[in-house]
């Protein structure tokens, strides 16, 4: 008998960590998350998934996909629960035994917790000969039991916390089971399935089975459970999806991209035409490789790619193409139109029923416009209902993005690329054409073609160049020629002219509207020459119908020089503003700076069109694309100019310097920033460059601009109108002011009836009638100032009711007005708005006051008294101020027109970019470290200094040029809100790290300024950090820019403190050749509790009295550093107890914190929510007071205040301390609101008792009583019967005329913890 082979094991590691066993098989579960978090695309496994439920008959089976295993398979009866655990492993390679011994383990732990449980190992691969082999083959003879054993015996030795006392090896081998089921197979199997068990025989079986995929493949990401009747259901949803398809109106903006269709219509690809699905087919557009498989890679790595260039360039040429590439895995869509948001939902709809048919849609949104703008709130819809299995395509000319892209934040997952045609692509291009005969006899080579297009670089260009032996512009005039000779072409030159010329302007034509203007000129049936156009690639035609456009922006814009050569442009632009859909106003008019033809007859003929005195709002619309395209115009005319300023960090002082709106002619003020910034740091050779470049751009001569002609064509028209005349006085009011800001001759203030329009103030809105005050101020001095002298009191009555305030007076030296207003305690962070818009509108009707004054009367809460709050509803603004905020409107539009050329083209873009800073930053600190170790150890620094000042250089470049957040600074585009947050951030971080690597120099060389400097801003920048991250962290990156931004900020956390502490150490050390940087960390742990020690030994005299927890370290909050202490024995409503506190604490003043924090604590041990916060000034007034005898007179600085506990606050003690939380009734606040509500009732009655204001105090106090009726049945609604009722009785005492002012307010207050009761 041979002698048995003794089986070697590895040792195990003894100091090895142990994990702790798990508690039970619901534990387990949960730590088996590893299938979860890998890739879950393994189609062995999900296809076996789908096989196996859907080949299932027993109703009473659910399956767990993801569970403790692959699949846990649970079959329940009556009488027991019966679970069966599956793994699933599919490999190409050949396996053996020491594969097996993971599976073995997985299977044991859920064995050894529950023995009732079978398994099953599923597989598809190569079993090699031998133990495996054997094992799933069920031969197992001694040897191979022993061999098991000892695997089992391996695992147990590994795992010795496992509860091995219930393993039974023979019952354990027993309840495993194998299968070996090829993958090639299964979704054959999924199919036969559904037909046998499902009675699916429609021809759509492929539908259902990728429905029950992606159903499986949910699951599986989810961990969730699946029944039969869950199938059943999934089933059923394919079926209604498929019935219910045509319903949806969605389908008629909608359509499949047809790559199948192979016709033999002649292709127009050549001629210059967008290319089609057919072209694409036949390979007709030659491949840009490199370009296409960065799409592509853009697709399958992101949710929206963007293609966007200027027009020529192959936008629509690369997504078809993109599209053609992946249709085995993507169903191609194309979005004809979604410029209805009320309608986004329907298309949602439609694409969420495709993907639970099984389908995976990429949808093409092809050349944003007006039909399409509605794109990016559909894909915000999109990305929260239906999450993924889609991607969305998106191409657009450079105009239209900046039109049409909406506020970009929102969309989680977005790549854009810009092609441009290079000089290796062209070659690479005629290589493609000349092999496939394509070339024209004309071209020779690649190079003499390149250098006919090189300006321009369009590819359009390029290839028809190629293929035709000459330049579109060449063809298109040969074509004008051929429509010339013809008996119809003097109407379809006057189609192309209009149509080709909006085109360019970016908006389609109303195909009704064009068609009912050309019709009187021709004899012809219109419709059939419409026709023949699009037939000869002339035209195009929306698929509704509703709409004609150009073919190429490119085509269109030599079409309109051709057609125009003798024909005036202005007549045909003149046309289009009568074609034009008035939404697209702006855009049109935006354009029309960029042309050059007779402006003057042009914008009369257009203001003569729209006149209409009940409606200017059209010229509104004009007025301010006109001025912003006007704007453009010059920022293109001086770019090179504009981009050094921006290079060197002065963009926004530039572009406001040159504003011709800051210089305020009623206050002979102008704004001149560069030189004031020159007289405070005369030496700044930045500021001397950005003022000798202001001076090298030449101001912009507003009577040459378009603008300009507009706005006289307007006054022209409006100098004679008398206002009692104009039914539209809001519009009327806006543009009177843009002609006078424009010229002062433009000047309506004679025109303005200010008796008529006072007849009529309560039509009109407190914007209009301010407004036309302020022109009729401006313009006409004397006529104002004699109708205010005569009206005052019938002015300042309007305004105080308008601006809703109680009190509007000018004071005895009549050089001041004041405002006062009821203002809500709960209101009271909004002081400074509601006080300033207040007087805006009245230094807007009244700018005749030097000052402008206002004050807020609120509730005064008792318990608020000793703390000093911030009053920001008292105002005293000088009229200056205001009136330069007047002037917003057309600065904000300059300055945004100009700063709009300057951001980054998407949001990746943008957090990419400051990704880059953030690294920058970092290699500056790495460097000082390096730096600073090599100081300390008296070591030479060699090149570390200098390769510090290069980084730190590198960091200054890019923070001196940066681009904006994408649309921050758009014209008439919706405020963004990630800037304004990012805004905190940068100061809080950015700014404060920036500056310290400045002055980190004067620091190492211990210049006493510097060092104070650098050391307060590095420990802002170490504040600030958490909050950048947090910034970050909100901005839902995607997964490879998330994992970035994770490992860049634990470096930095950790890297800023290690700076912090080296710093700290290198100004208190000299140079040692033992210094060791590792010794930095202990000392300055050492310094910070010693620190807390000696303040723990100054304050003994109160630990005993108080019941005192001394903390055992510091807790810092910005650039302040706090002493936390718990009292448990405090009473801080008895004012003996603080005199005492204070003279036990007066040695606080002597240490080195900024504030002490007192928290407390009750008799459970718990912290109340709210600490007090004692300024160290607070103890040194208290000592200096003692000392001098004196009373202390100013307490500004030196009230102490309450905060809230937090957290980060107990960290500082040892122990487990908790914060006492609140139970109250989240709806109690209503009685403090109610409370508040009457007070304001009260007062309002009080203030507004004369009979003047009668009929104002009673709208008042019926809109509060309508707010206290919603508060009284929110209440009767969540709080107990009894309070309700007692509130009742409160409010009617209130309205029976009893007053309920401050004392009333606060007995309440104090006894609402008894009406609770």
């Amino acid at each position: 008998m041979p002698k048995k082979k003794k089986i070697q094991r590895k040792s195990i590691d003894k100091t090895k960590t142990i994990p702790k066993p798990k508690a039970s098989i619901e534990e387990l579960q949960e730590s088996r998350n590893g299938g979860q978090i890998a890739l879950r695309g393994y189609s062995y496994q999900f296809l076996y998934s789908c096989y196996l439920m859907l080949s299932c008959k027993d109703e009473n089976t659910v399956f767990n996909l993801e569970g403790i295993e692959d699949i846990d398979k649970i079959v329940s009866t009556s009488d027991e629960q019966k679970t069966m655990h599956i793994q699933l492993k599919y490999s190409e390679n050949k396996q053996d035994a020491s594969f097996m011994k993971s599976v073995l383990m997985n299977f044991l732990e859920a064995y050894l917790l529950d023995k009732n449980r079978a398994f099953q190992l599923v597989y598809d691969f190569s079993v090699a000969k031998g133990h495996l082999s054997k094992l799933v083959n069920n031969i197992l003879d001694s040897d191979e039991l022993q061999y098991w054993k000892a695997t089992v015996d391996e695992i147990k030795n590994e795992n010795p916390q496992w509860n091995w006392h219930q393993l039974d090896f023979d019952d354990f081998i027993s309840k495993i089971s194998y299968e070996n089921i090829k993958k090639a197979v299964l979704a054959e199997r999924v199919e036969v399935a559904l037909i046998e068990n499902y009675d699916i025989t429609t021809d759509n079986i492929k539908l259902f089975a990728n429905s029950i995929k992606m159903f499986c493949f949910e699951k599986m990401e989810t961990r969730s459970a699946v029944s039969l009747n869950d199938l059943k259901h999934q089933i059923e949803l394919v079926k209604f999806d498929i019935s219910k398809g045509a319903e949806n109106p969605a389908h008629g903006w909608i359509e499949k991209v047809n790559f199948n269709e192979l016709t033999d219509q002649e292709s127009s690809y050549y001629e210059g035409k967008k290319a089609t699905p057919m072209d694409i087919v036949k390979g007709l557009p030659v491949s840009r490789v490199l370009l296409e498989k960065d799409i592509r890679t853009s697709v399958n790595n992101y949710m929206v790619t963007v293609i966007k260039s200027s027009s020529g360039q192959g936008k629509t040429t690369l997504a078809l193409k993109t599209q053609y590439c992946l249709q085995k895995e993507y169903t191609p869509y194309q979005l004809i139109n979604c410029s209805d948001r009320g309608t986004l939902r329907h298309i949602v709809e439609y694409f969420h029923a495709r993907i639970r048919l099984g389908e995976k849609p990429l949808i093409l949104i092809d050349n944003l416009d007006a039909r399409l703008s509605e794109w990016n709130q559909l894909v915000q819809l999109m990305q929260s209902d239906v999450k993924y299995n889609y991607k969305i395509l998106i191409t657009s000319r450079e105009n239209d993005w900046y039109n049409y892209a909406g506020d970009l934040s929102n969309i989680h997952s977005m790549n854009i690329i810009k092609p441009m045609l290079s000089k290796e692509e062209a070659a690479a291009i005629f290589n493609t054409l000349q092999q496939a005969g394509h070339i024209h006899p004309k071209i020779k080579d690649w190079k003499h073609a390149w250098n006919q297009i090189v300006d321009k670089k369009l590819l359009i260009e390029y290839v028809y160049l190629l293929t035709h032996g000459e330049m579109i512009a060449e063809r298109i005039s040969s074509q004008m020629c051929e429509i010339g000779r013809n008996e119809t072409g003097s109407i379809k030159f006057e189609l192309l002219r209009q149509v080709c010329f909006a085109d360019v302007c970016g908006i389609r034509l109303p195909t009704r509207k064009l068609l009912r203007s050309l019709a009187p000129r021709t004899f012809y049936d219109i419709g059939q020459i419409l026709k023949s156009m699009t037939d000869e690639f002339l035209v195009h035609i929306s698929q509704d119908g509703d709409y004609i456009e150009g073919l190429h922006p490119v085509r269109s814009r030599h079409i309109v020089e051709y057609l125009h050569e003798y024909y005036p442009l202005e007549k045909t632009a003149y046309n289009i503003t009568k074609l034009a859909d008035l939404q697209d106003f702006s855009v049109l008019f935006s354009h029309y700076p960029e042309f050059s033809f007779d402006k003057e007859s042009f914008y009369s003929d257009v203001v003569n069109e729209w006149w209409n005195l009940e409606d200017l709002k059209c010229f509104v619309s004009a007025i301010r694309g006109t001025f912003s395209g006007s704007v453009m115009q010059y920022f293109r005319n001086n770019e090179e100019l504009f981009n050094e300023a921006n290079n060197r960090g002065g963009l926004s002082l530039i572009a406001t310097e040159v504003c011709p709106f800051v210089q305020f002619r009623e206050i002979d003020e102008s704004v001149k920033t560069l030189e004031q910034m020159k007289e405070i740091v005369p030496n700044n050779e930045n500021i001397k460059y950005l003022l000798n470049l202001k001076e090298s751009i030449p101001a912009i001569d507003m009577t040459q601009t378009d603008i300009y002609i507009l706005s006289m064509r307007l006054f022209k028209r409006l100098k004679d109108v008398n206002t009692k005349n104009v039914s539209d006085l809001d519009a009327y009011a806006m543009i009177a002011d843009w002609l006078f800001n424009m010229d002062a001759s433009m000047n309506l203030a004679s025109n303005i009836n200010l008796t008529d329009l006072w007849t009529r103030i309560e039509n009109y809105s407190i914007d209009t009638i301010s407004l036309l005050m302020y022109t009729a101020y401006c313009g006409d001095r004397d006529i104002y100032s004699l109708f205010v002298s005569e009206n005052l009191e019938m002015i300042l009555s309007y305004l105080k009711r308008t601006t809703f305030s109680h009190k509007l007076y000018v004071d005895e030296t009549e050089t001041a007005i004041h405002v006062e207003y009821v203002l809500r305690a709960s209101e009271l962070q909004n002081g400074n708005q509601e006080s300033v818009s207040r007087l805006n509108y009245i230094c807007r009707t009244l700018p005749i006051y030097e000052t402008y004054c206002s004050d807020a009367i609120m509730p005064k809460y008792d318990m608020l008294q000793p703390y000093r709050m911030p009053d920001d509803a008292h105002k005293e603004m000088p009229r200056r101020n205001l009136v330069i905020a007047f002037h917003k409107e057309f600065t904000s539009l300059w300055i945004k027109t100009i700063q709009s050329n300057y951001e980054f083209d998407s949001v990746s873009e943008w957090i990419e970019y400051w990704f880059q800073v953030r690294k920058c930053m970092y290699e500056c600190l790495d460097k000082i470290g390096v730096y600073m170790y090599k100081a300390l150890a008296g070591k030479r620094t060699g090149s570390t200094g200098t390769e510090f000042d290069k980084t730190r250089k590198k960091m200054d470049r890019m923070l001196c040029s940066t681009l904006s957040y994408p649309k921050e600074y758009r014209p008439f585009e919706e405020v963004v809100e990630v800037p304004k947050k990012f805004l905190e951030v940068k100061q809080a971080y950015f700014n404060s790290m920036q500056n310290f690597l400045r002055q980190v120099a004067g620091l190492i060389q211990r210049d006493e300024n510097d060092v104070r400097l650098a050391l307060y801003n590095l420990k802002q920048a170490k504040a600030g950090l958490p909050k950048m991250h947090k910034f970050f962290d909100g901005m839902e990156l995607d997964e490879e820019i998330a994992s970035k931004h994770t490992n860049l900020c634990r470096q930095e956390s950790q890297k800023i403190l290690e700076i912090y502490m080296c710093c700290q150490y290198f100004l208190q050390h000299d140079a040692s050749p033992t210094f060791d940087k590792y010794q930095i960390r202990n000392w300055y742990r050492d310094v910070c509790t010693k620190e807390i020690e000696d303040v723990n030994v100054a304050l003994d005299a109160m630990q005993q009295e108080y019941d005192a927890v001394f903390s055992d370290q510091a807790y810092e909050e910005a650039v302040f550093k706090h002493y936390p202490i718990i009292l448990r024995s405090f009473d801080m409503i008895r004012e003996e107890v603080i005199q005492d506190f204070m003279l036990r604490t007066i040695a606080f003043s002597e240490t080195s914190f900024d504030y002490m924090l007192v928290l407390q604590c009750d008799e459970n041990g718990d912290i109340l929510q709210h600490a007090i916060k004692f300024p160290k000034r607070f103890f040194k007034a208290i000592e200096e007071a003692l000392v001098s005898g004196e009373e202390i007179t100013d307490t500004s600085l030196l009230t102490p205040y309450p905060i809230d506990v937090t957290e980060n606050m107990l960290e500082c003690f040892s122990g487990d301390w908790k914060i006492k939380r609140q139970t109250d009734n989240p709806y109690v606040h209503y009685l403090g609101d109610i409370a508040e509500e009457l007070w304001v009732y009260s007062k309002l009655r009080e203030l507004l008792g004369t009979e003047e204001d009668r009929e104002y105090c009673r709208c008042e106090l019926k809109k509060v009583a309508e707010k206290i009726a919603i508060i009284k049945k929110e209440i009767h609604l969540h709080l107990d019967e009894e309070v309700a009722n007692q509130i009742d009785e409160m409010c009617n005492h209130v309205y029976e005329g009893n007053c309920f002012d401050n004392i009333r307010l606060n007995e309440f207050v104090q006894n609402l913890q008894y009406i609770l009761v």
